[in-house]
């Protein structure tokens, strides 16, 4: 080796230990001035900032509450690595983010008020351990890392154990009671050639002699991620059903709005929709629109709003000064508008004819150009053109006791349950639920045999 090699490496190591040396200073002196009074608030304000993180985290947790109560999470099997990484990699940081800021007020109401929000989670998504698995053990390391008193700490910690037990039995007990004790098979699941609805035929086995049904929801509601997808419930609208069980032939197809619209029209001359405050907006019906109301047909807080009180309301009668209302008869009449009537609450609507209806006022409504029809042996069921302007899937028309549905979704079985032979003499009822109109008709077919004298 030569002298100017030697003497290169000795520079770079003596370099190295000079850089490490500035390092180790530096590190002294950043200790230095945090011992100091002011060194002290600035961690202070330091751990308080971050501690503020925590409420983000809090309002993640709402929503993981949430989507878990009305929407089912799928997670297909080729994500779940990536979806477990993710989960994990967050609860890692705020994690850390609660320990380093657990004394901190804020972080230590959070850890405390976010335990009652687990239990949906840890309900509706059981299935997945992808998901529960880095949630339950960041749970469990804050919440017993944080700065809350040992006392207070163990009681609190009592009581969520009670309410996640109490809550689980429940939960269980209300599935058992809600599931049917008919058999039942779901012959066909599938996606409306559209896009815009999924479809389940479903046969079922009861008492009498069994029915096979068709329901509806939109494949539009759902909150779609890279890695998982949460499907939206509480929409799923049976619109058919047909007694005694079996074999149905359905068929989806598409029909344009002017053919549907003259259809109907030529079925039912009268056809009447009833629209809402915010299909009447679309179309300009809120210009000039009025209702009268008695005092007596508004709630206490409606009257409030408008200056007024019942005298048959002893709340009103008592406190009338406090409330800064003038007391009126029940049957006192009040002329409210449009505007009125929707910032006091009332949902006011308006009954207007399909054939008062121009094809620009249906575009207006949301009717597609291209509506997806279902048909049953035959029968129309299901019109898209109707469930826009019925608003069948709205999210106001959404059934809120979703999350009373189960999560478990049945295997298709194209093959069905084995139908039960019937005497010859049956009676067919089919019931066509569609949201323009329910009709139910009823068809005796007898088989008579003939003698020979």
């Amino acid at each position: 080796m030569s002298t100017t090699t030697r003497k290169k490496g000795a520079a770079s190591r003596g370099s190295a230990v000079s850089t490490l040396d500035q390092f180790r200073d530096m590190i002294a002196s950043a200790r230095d001035v945090l011992d100091t009074k002011n060194g002290h608030y600035l961690v202070f304000a330091a751990k308080f900032l971050l501690s503020l993180l925590t409420l983000l985290y809090f309002k993640g947790v709402l929503r993981l509450a949430y989507y878990s109560m009305f929407y089912r999470l799928d997670i297909p099997e080729d994500k779940s690595g990536i979806y477990c990484f993710l989960v994990s990699m967050v609860c890692i940081f705020f994690g850390a983010v609660m320990l380093f800021t657990r004394k901190q007020i804020v972080t230590r109401i959070v850890i405390m008020i976010s335990m009652p929000f687990y239990l949906p989670i840890i309900l509706f998504n059981y299935r997945h351990l992808v998901l529960l698995i880095p949630l339950g053990l960041m749970i469990a390391i804050t919440y017993l890392g944080s700065g809350t008193k040992e006392g207070p700490k163990t009681i609190f910690g009592a009581v969520f154990i009670m309410i996640y037990i109490l809550g689980a039995f429940v939960f269980l007990t209300v599935q058992s009671i809600l599931q049917p004790a008919a058999e039942e098979a779901v012959v066909a699941r599938d996606v409306t050639p559209g896009g815009q609805y999924r479809f389940s035929v479903v046969q079922m086995i009861d008492q009498a002699d069994g029915n096979t049904y068709v329901s509806v929801e939109p494949n539009t509601a759902d909150i779609t991620y890279k890695h998982s997808t949460w499907y939206a419930k509480g929409y799923s609208r049976e619109v058919y059903q047909e007694r005694p069980l079996g074999k149905i032939e359905y068929k989806w197809e598409t029909q344009t709005r002017a053919d549907i619209t003259k259809e109907l029209i030529t079925n039912n001359p009268n056809i009447t929709f009833t629209l809402n405050a915010k299909q009447m907006k679309l179309l300009g019906l809120d210009v000039g629109y009025a209702e009268e109301k008695t005092i007596g047909e508004l709630s206490r807080s409606q009257r409030h709003k408008l200056g007024y009180g019942s005298t048959d309301d002893p709340i009103d009668s008592r406190f009338a000064k406090f409330f800064r209302v003038s007391l009126m008869e029940p049957d006192f009449a009040v002329t409210l508008n449009f505007d009125k009537m929707v910032e006091i609450g009332l949902d006011p609507t308006y009954d207007l004819r399909l054939s008062h209806m121009t094809d620009e006022n249906l575009a207006a409504l949301g009717v597609p150009r291209e509506n997806e029809v279902l048909k049953v042996n035959g029968k129309v069921v299901f019109r898209q053109y109707v469930a826009e302007l019925e608003r069948t899937f709205w999210e106001s028309s959404r059934d809120m006791t979703a999350f009373l549905e189960s999560n478990d979704v049945p295997e298709v079985n194209p093959e069905g349950v084995e139908i039960p032979e019937r005497p010859a003499s049956t009676s067919t009822t089919t019931a066509v639920r569609t949201t323009a109109r329910q009709t139910e008709t009823t068809t005796d077919e007898t088989t008579t045999d003939q003698e020979n004298n």
